[in-house]
């Protein structure tokens, strides 16, 4: 058959695989297509399903078309050869129909068309399941790579750290080697963060109580000592005590203020806490400079959506920022705690809102 034909040649991913593994699915696919075409069908279901959107394809994963589409992508194939060998399979069938016998009809026509109509559903169904595997490959692959690396990273920081402390060597050069640590790791943090999305497993929190106004004023200490940038102005107002994961809001607090030194005014950063609500306590980050683009306002918390001018190349470009990450990030940790994050941008500011309910436990009843 020249599915098993289109799909041996395909190297190196065919190596290794027999005529069953090769042929995969296509004789189930073939059975699939043609129960689809004894099937009654409208206008409105033929003009869908040519689309690849049928209203009565069946919402099982164990359809042939969507197996096969999931299992060429654990095998290697790209999405050229599993289109490929759709098209081989309908070049199969319509030759070997035009070479029958039998008298061509009018009916012959319509099974053509509803040949061609299922065959692209198949085609439509299978892409979709190739590519979920496909991003749960990656995904997994992401998350793998970014864990173990954060072992030899921790080895790294220590090791300089040591050296630092025995007077050995450069300073300076050692101050270096901890900044750049630290714009490896908290890149690490970021995309671990976005890969455990991704699979399913969402963000995980441990709430205590915490002094906002304490953690931040700490937290930027830690920013100015890694950036050697300007120093981060700092104002509370009203009763800062609440319920969060510090951790989470360290990564957060250091996303949104190295996002803005990168993008904006370094020294018109300004960094607020609000307590006068009741059941919520407002983070702010705001700075001048350029705005961000009103077209990407709407999808900047978006994973790998990257906000400014990307020419900008400063010393504390670390939390995500060359990713595309950190918002991402901050929005998952905002909605993790029942919160919300929200960005005004124009040329007289751009601001950004982390709303926190003051309690978790109130926030999730």
């Amino acid at each position: 058959m020249e599915w098993v034909a289109f799909a041996r040649q395909q190297q190196p991913q065919a190596n290794g695989l027999d005529e069953a593994a090769l042929l995969d699915h296509g004789r189930l696919i073939i059975q699939e297509i043609a129960a689809d075409m004894r099937r009654p069908e409208d206008e409105a279901e033929r003009k869908a399903k040519s689309e690849g959107h049928s209203a009565t394809a069946s919402s099982s994963p164990i359809v042939p078309s969507r197996v096969h589409g999931r299992e060429r992508g654990r095998q290697g194939f790209g999405i050229e050869e599993v289109v490929g060998e759709f098209r081989a399979l309908r070049a199969t069938v319509l030759r070997l129909w035009t070479a029958s016998d039998r008298q061509p009809s009018v009916e012959d026509l319509e099974d053509v068309a509803r040949f061609n109509e299922a065959v692209d559903q198949a085609i439509a169904e299978s892409l979709n399941f190739y590519l979920l595997e496909v991003d749960r490959t990656r995904d997994l692959f992401l998350g793998i790579l970014g864990h173990d690396l954060r072992g030899p990273l921790s080895t790294i920081a220590s090791s300089v750290a040591l050296e630092k402390r025995s007077g050995r060597g450069d300073p300076g050069a050692a101050d270096i080697v901890i900044r750049s640590v630290a714009q490896m790791k908290a890149l690490l943090d970021d995309l671990l963060e976005y890969t455990r999305s991704r699979l399913g497993a969402g963000l995980p929190i441990d709430p205590a109580p915490v002094h906002l106004e304490t953690f931040v004023r700490n937290t930027l200490k830690e920013i100015e000592a890694i950036s050697s940038g300007p120093v981060l102005r700092f104002e509370a107002q009203g009763d800062t005590h609440g319920e969060w994961d510090a951790r989470r809001l360290h990564q957060a607090l250091s996303n949104l203020v190295f996002n803005a030194l990168k993008y904006g005014d370094p020294d018109s950063l300004q960094v607020h806490v609000d307590g006068r609500l009741a059941d919520t306590v407002i983070l702010t980050v705001e700075n001048t400079g350029k705005p961000i683009e009103p077209s990407l306002l709407t999808s900047i918390f978006r994973p790998l959506v990257r906000a400014g001018n990307e020419d900008v190349q400063r010393e504390w470009q670390v939390a995500g920022a060359n990713l595309g990450l950190g918002l991402y990030v901050v929005r998952e940790i905002a909605s993790a705690h029942h919160g919300t994050v929200d960005v005004v941008s124009n040329y007289s500011v751009t601001r950004f809102e982390l709303r926190l309910p003051r309690s978790f436990t109130a926030a999730i009843k």
